[in-house]
């Protein structure tokens, strides 16, 4: 490709490209706004020449061109934007924002484990920004550490939007790279969904987490794979790395069940769970029990409410994570959640969680919700029961 004369009539190839199986990125100067950008192009010849099917017509072009257009819309801070589609010598490109930084791949690569802090915030920047795109009905349908790119800032910025919807036309199901984060559906020749970018979103969790993908590795044939992403199920993390919380393993878990309906219902609601395990970590990489953070250190209950309590703050995550926080079945597991906490000896934390729940229901439903009502009226209950076991000298709070 001659590189000495403008592309697209303003911009100018600055160095030496970034060569991948679906085209090379070459740093260029963008003449007219007097910026540095990246062109990515679609190498349609190389493509045919490794054995793509000759089915890329103008169909495909077509397709390119709308998912150009499409991410041209998503402005987030954690995704590569597009700036521009172009078309020079025959072969296609984009022109994006260009990243100073280096792809997780190569992060995970350096070795050691990465830190809990790092793989968390880190996940939920890639949660935020595929929720940006899902937004705009624009799935990504390859993410992988390559494609995910850390800026020398430390923030993560997702690439390769534009392309990857192309990947299963230009190129086999046989891919190394895709095989590893294929979620069982798209082996079984779905096009895909959200719900599989998220699969493919657990499989980075869980090497970052552990050092290596849950299924098989880069010399395993990838149909063998395959089948292991249709058939088997991986260790938790914490098997692999002593230490990991178990909301880390519940999370991992569900977003590589193999039925996309069991997995979350979006990018967002993992977000917000990664966030809230953020807060609790801090900035150290340091084990925490973080399933029962929000409970009273005043609970001092049988060891029988103790471990039903523990039960149902996971299954409440799990309903959470799966069905958003204002599902009927969310509910329900919160109110038995709270009264247990309540017939535990804790009142006073009885009292609290059925506040907050009725407050959350009157924000979802509106103020005369049923529901929410009768949270408040077990607010008044619980409350009576604090007040009179701490006047009869009998109760079990300080």
């Amino acid at each position: 490709m001659d590189t000495t004369r403008l592309i697209g009539g303003r911009f100018r190839v600055k160095d030496r490209p970034v060569s991948g199986a679906m085209g090379d990125v070459w740093p260029a100067e963008d003449t007219k706004l007097g910026r540095t950008v990246a062109l990515k192009f679609l190498a349609r010849r190389r493509l045919r020449q490794q054995g793509a099917p000759t089915e890329f017509t103008d169909w495909t072009v077509k397709r390119f061109g709308r998912e150009g257009v499409a991410m041209a819309r998503v402005s987030h801070a954690h995704v590569a934007q597009i700036y521009d589609t172009g078309e020079h010598e025959g072969e296609l490109y984009i022109v994006m924002e260009y990243i100073q930084g280096r792809s997780l791949a190569g992060h995970l690569k350096e070795g050691p484990t990465l830190t809990l802090e790092r793989t968390v915030r880190w996940t939920r920047e890639i949660c935020e920004g595929l929720d940006a795109a899902h937004q705009r009905d624009v799935l990504h349908h390859d993410i992988k550490p390559d494609n995910i790119m850390i800026t020398n800032e430390g923030d993560v910025k997702i690439v390769d939007f534009g392309l990857a919807s192309l990947a299963d036309v230009t190129q086999s199901h046989t891919g190394v790279g895709t095989a590893l984060y294929k979620a069982p559906e798209r082996w079984s020749g779905s096009l895909g969904s959200v719900r599989s970018d998220l699969y493919s979103v657990g499989c980075v969790l869980y090497e970052m987490l552990t050092g290596r993908p849950p299924f098989g590795g880069p010399q395993d044939d990838p149909m063998t794979v395959g089948r292991m992403h249709q058939d088997d199920t991986p260790a938790p993390p914490s098997a692999h790395r002593p230490g990991v919380p178990d909301q880390l393993d519940v999370i991992v878990r569900i977003l590589l069940e193999k039925d996309p309906g069991d997995r979350p219902r979006s990018a967002e609601a993992v977000a917000l769970v990664m966030s809230d395990i953020q807060h609790v970590l801090g900035a150290e990489d340091k084990v925490v029990e973080s399933g029962r953070g929000h409970l009273p250190e005043a609970l001092n209950g049988s060891t029988r409410h103790s471990e039903r309590i523990e039960v149902l703050d996971r299954r409440i995550f799990e309903l959470q994570l799966r069905f958003g926080p204002y599902d009927q079945k969310v509910i329900e597991a919160r109110m038995e959640h709270a009264d247990l906490t309540g017939r535990s000896g804790d009142a006073r934390g009885a009292a609290a969680l059925f506040n907050r729940l009725g407050r959350d229901c009157q924000d979802f439903f509106g103020p005369y919700d049923t529901q929410a009502l009768n949270a408040f009226e077990e607010v008044a209950r619980w409350i009576a029961r604090s007040e009179g076991g701490n006047r009869s000298g009998t109760g079990t709070l300080s």
